[in-house]
């Protein structure tokens, strides 16, 4: 996935979500630098499908699950 389409799909989720991007991160387990570093650089072929996956259960999840993370 290329730069530009990750920081499509993650700034959709985000305003979708209304939640922020270290919000994301965490749920995904991950560095909010990773996200800043996939922008710019795109995700890894290896890992996209992992990605996809956890940004569908962010966007599908309910409400209280993500707000529990802190």
């Amino acid at each position: 996935m290329n730069a530009q389409h990750f920081k499509e799909l993650i700034n959709s989720v985000c305003k979708t979500t209304n939640f922020p991007k270290y919000k994301v991160a965490i749920f995904m387990g991950i560095a909010i630098q990773t996200i800043n570093k996939w922008e710019c650089e795109g995700v890894p072929v290896r890992i996209k499908p992992y990605v996809m996956s956890v940004l569908r259960k962010v966007l599908f999840a309910k409400k209280s699950e993500i707000h529990k993370i802190k």
